[in-house]
């Protein structure tokens, strides 16, 4: 997937790992942005936080270009469950602190449920 040469020098290979790491956090950041402004389209929609069936179709996107990339494919799934994990949080939050949409505040047994509404599948 990379087209660099490979490092010759331990502190060559840490530095392109640093280079790598910012990017990854750059990219985590600009997703950030997306689901906030994902939670107020699905707000103004009157759309639910989760979407099993999106997020379902992610995690099997993210396996299958994992496995094109010889990255293990559970890896990514376990890294991107972590991310929509945050991102639904994120949005119930939002949600709770705007008071937003028709259930800012969800019971406890629904926080992990398909059911809230700000956006989810982000």
């Amino acid at each position: 997937m990379s087209t660099s040469p490979s490092p010759t020098t331990v502190p060559e290979a840490r530095a392109r790992i640093d280079e790598i790491n910012e990017r990854v956090v750059e990219l985590l950041a600009e997703r950030q942005a997306i689901v906030d402004a994902l939670c107020e389209l699905k707000a103004d929609a009157d759309r639910t936080v989760r979407d099993p069936e999106r997020e379902a179709e992610l995690l099997a996107h993210v396996r299958a270009v994992a496995d094109e990339a010889g990255l293990p494919p559970d890896l990514a799934e376990t890294l991107f469950e972590e991310i929509l994990a945050h991102s639904v949080e994120r949005q119930r939050r939002q949600r709770a602190d705007g008071a937003a949409g028709p259930s800012a505040e969800e019971p406890a047994e629904k926080a992990t449920g398909a059911v809230s509404t700000c956006g989810a599948q982000a």
